[in-house]
């Protein structure tokens, strides 16, 4: 299996899919060091700086990455974009297995990372001209040890989809109080104050990037594309113009 040594391989996750980014360095589900990029600046002009220093902390200490993970989606239409080449590129000229996860539900294995206690998690994300992304997850189900992983697992819970803000606002009404909920804060409205923070989604999307390579889902680099789960602002406005 490709996961054999799953617990000692260093990998680099990346996200991308929100309005700040990030990077984490993971040897196995340990984090080594993770990196959200600066607020206020565009992804393009700052993924590769913090690339480049995880990077060159890696050279230093003469430590070779085995895997590259990326959330490819929902989220951001440039953000996935940019994000989702990075990882092709990095993949295809360094020749290393390449993983792609979900976004909501890295941010979920994030929140599960950072707050042992919570369980169950409901996970809202603005997606903007009224309609939300949203998923929930169970930590059983989506963080299970490495070693006790459903042969059924994914890295793409069908429980993500997106809905309209009436569709979310009702299904949040009847949320139960033993699910916790994490995300954005305009989505979650009542229970805003009590969402879980969370400190880097690269951490989740390594913490499902190696338990997808465990079980040996991999992805070419040249298959790799944004899931975006909607069609843009311009593609709505095509169709409407038809």
């Amino acid at each position: 299996m490709v996961g054999t040594n799953a617990q000692d391989i260093v990998h680099l996750g990346i996200e991308t899919t929100g309005k700040a980014g990030s990077v984490a360095l993971m040897r196995g589900g340990e984090v080594v060091e993770s990196l959200n990029l600066p607020p206020g600046r565009r992804t393009a002009s700052s993924l590769a700086p913090q690339l480049e220093q995880l990077l060159e902390r890696c050279r230093q200490q003469k430590i070779s990455i085995g895997l590259v993970s990326i959330a490819d989606g929902p989220g951001s239409f440039t953000g996935l974009r940019i994000g989702v080449t990075t990882a092709k590129t990095l993949g295809y000229a360094l020749r290393l297995p390449l993983v792609a996860v979900d976004s909501l539900a890295a941010i979920a294995a994030t929140v599960f990372h950072d707050h042992p206690r919570s369980q169950s998690l409901c996970v809202a994300l603005d997606a903007y001209r009224g309609q939300v992304f949203t998923g929930t997850f169970h930590r059983h189900e989506l963080v299970p040890k490495l070693d006790e992983l459903p042969v059924a697992w994914t890295a793409h819970p069908a429980s993500v989809e997106v809905l309209s803000f009436e569709q979310w606002n009702q299904r949040l009404d009847r949320l139960p109080d033993n699910v916790d909920v994490a995300g954005d804060a305009k989505p979650l409205g009542s229970r805003e104050s009590s969402r879980l923070a969370r400190t880097c989604d690269a951490i989740g999307v390594g913490l499902l990037g190696i338990r997808s390579y465990h079980a040996g889902v991999l992805t070419q680099p040249m298959d790799l594309v944004p899931r975006y789960l909607k069609p843009s602002a311009a593609e709505e406005k095509a169709v409407q113009q038809r």
